[in-house]
């Protein structure tokens, strides 16, 4: 049976600037890109493997339901606030800490410059 997923694809404009984006603003480590096949992975220090695919189609690694934007990929981070202020700074599209007082997490949403909505969970 499955154990655990290993890895998400998300689709990318360009591989270079992305590389550069994922590695130096959200903190993942380049492992290898291959230019033939337009193809590239990153990872978290913890491990867990993203590959960055560049595409030519106006596509996104999101979906709509109900009308609202949903992303594909969770995150999980320590400190919430902290990590807001770093996309802040570093000019990315970020919606607003949202608190879940009922389950006691907080959330938020951003934005690559591709248009791939990501999630961010953290304990309150």
């Amino acid at each position: 049976m499955i154990e655990k997923i290993l890895y998400n694809t998300v689709p990318v404009k360009d591989i270079s600037k992305s590389i550069k984006w994922y590695t130096e603003v959200l903190g993942f480590q380049f492992v290898w890109h291959s230019e033939e096949e337009k193809l590239a992975q990153v990872n978290l220090p913890s491990g867990q493997m993203l590959f960055l695919s560049e595409i030519n189609d106006d596509t996104n690694a999101n979906f709509t339901k109900n009308g609202v934007i949903r992303s594909v990929v969770g995150f999980q981070a320590k400190n919430i606030e902290q990590f807001y202020d770093h996309l802040k700074a570093h000019g990315v599209r970020v919606e607003k800490i949202v608190h879940d007082e009922i389950g006691g997490f907080k959330f938020l949403d951003f934005f690559d410059p591709n248009g791939n909505m990501f999630n961010v969970e953290c304990d309150a």
